[in-house]
């Protein structure tokens, strides 16, 4: 699994496999000149095959051309990198770079200028009879390239427009909390908000260190409760996805007989790595959203309306992330209640760890103190009344922290206007 991941996330898988692509094309082409266009018992059509010395020259040609326009794809891809990193934040490059789409047309231009100058080296005067096919091949790879390259320039465009870049990070938030409904929907597991106590007795207890230091990024949830439930343990999770830890750092927390053996690949089940991942980690999804706001409130780049649209978007993620609020996922089997057990964020650390820093750093901006409230209210008027109950003293906390001194009456109008509105979702029956 961990292979796998590190596989899709390299940005050299792509343009390695379409170069493989075009190796296989030169050769192919290569072959049919050699061996089946001598054998021919008709003519091909005049702008289908040329004579050698030609195509030495459109393949020579179109070689430099191409090596031109990957010279000039990199070189936008670049400057799209600065432009995420100083105006959105560090943390959303990898969206941008690890899209299959800047990968394919950068693979198409490797590929497309791997081919010509192996058809060139390929290509002697001695060894072809007759006419070939090799430049019109390469004529049509460099035709595909120029309407990648066209494309390019549109997806470059469409990336760096924040509402679009917003609506990505939005959109990978939801596919991974779609993806933490299925395994909280299966029968065998539940959702709770208190820890379940180990009701069996069992002889001894393993704590299990990490063997490494790192960010949590992966969990294998069915090995451990295939595990715990063929050999009658129970296991507890102790560490959330996204957490940084250390070598001794506990991560799980074996109760088991005495004969028990406990292998050594149990604690690799827990992937660690350098950095965070969106996948399994909705909190890190967030957090994206969250830097991209941050980044807008900044004095530097004062742009307001981008946080407004950033809250929007998290009250709506919120709403899909709230739909389970315990924070403990638990596995059962026949025999056992909590055979494992798995933390997951409570209600009330999504709300702090999402918009406390927005709310200080707009604590001075009246359009964020409203959008702040509305986003509360949206939230509140689909959620359970556990929710509620943590949105009521979030939005204290959210007003308390706003600088009063700034406000004028008008102001005070339109906030006693969202505060009553959202009062009213609070108490709104469900």
């Amino acid at each position: 699994m961990k292979f796998l991941k590190t596989i899709r996330n390299s940005i050299w898988v792509i343009p390695v496999i379409y170069c493989l692509m075009a190796l296989a094309l030169a050769l192919i082409v290569v072959y049919i000149d050699m061996n089946i266009l001598p054998l021919l018992n008709f003519e091909l059509a005049f702008f289908l095959a040329t004579s050698v010395d030609l195509a030495k020259e459109i393949l020579g040609s179109i070689s430099g051309a191409l090596l031109t326009m990957t010279t000039i794809t990199f070189s936008t891809i670049m400057v799209v990198l600065t432009t995420y990193s100083s105006q959105f934040s560090p943390r959303v490059l990898t969206n941008f770079v690890n899209d299959r789409r800047t990968m394919r047309v950068l693979g198409v231009f490797m590929g497309g200028f791997l081919y010509s100058i192996l058809s060139l080296a390929f290509m002697q005067q001695a060894t072809f009879e007759g006419e070939v096919i090799s430049a019109i091949v390469a004529v049509m790879l460099a035709v595909l390239c120029l309407f990648f390259f066209a494309y390019f320039i549109h997806f470059v465009a469409s990336s760096i427009q924040v509402s679009n870049l917003i609506n990505s990070l939005v959109e990978d938030v939801k596919d991974e909390i779609e993806k933490e409904e299925k395994r909280i929907d299966q029968d065998h597991v539940a959702v709770s908000g208190l820890k379940p106590e180990v009701v069996e007795s069992y002889d001894a207890t393993t704590a299990l260190q990490s063997e490494d230091f790192g960010f949590i990024q992966f969990m294998n949830h069915d090995r451990l409760f295939e595990w715990a439930e063929e050999n009658g343990a129970v296991i507890h999770v102790e560490q959330l996805v996204g957490e940084f830890v250390t070598t001794s750092t506990i991560l799980i927390t074996i109760h088991h007989d005495e004969g028990t053996e406990i292998p050594d690949s149990l604690i690799r089940n827990i992937e660690l790595g350098k950095e965070r991942s969106v996948y399994q980690d909705v909190d890190y999804g967030l957090q994206k959203i969250v830097d991209v706001a941050i980044r807008a409130l900044s004095p530097g780049i004062n742009d307001p309306n981008t946080a407004v649209q950033c809250i929007h978007y998290l009250s709506e993620a919120l709403i899909k992330n709230f739909k389970y609020t315990g924070t403990y996922v638990i596995y059962n089997d026949e025999k056992h209640l909590g055979r494992l057990v798995v933390r997951r964020s409570s209600v009330e650390d999504k709300l702090y760890k999402m918009l406390s820093q927005i709310s200080f750093y707009g604590r001075q901006d009246v359009t964020i103190l409203r959008t702040l409230i509305e986003a509360l209210e949206n939230i509140a008027l689909n959620s359970t009344d556990d929710v509620k109950r943590d949105i009521e003293a979030f939005s204290r906390y959210v007003y308390d922290g706003f600088d009063e001194d700034v406000l004028y009456d008008i102001d005070y109008k339109y906030i006693n206007e969202r505060q009553v509105r959202l009062s009213e979702a609070l108490n709104r029956a469900e």
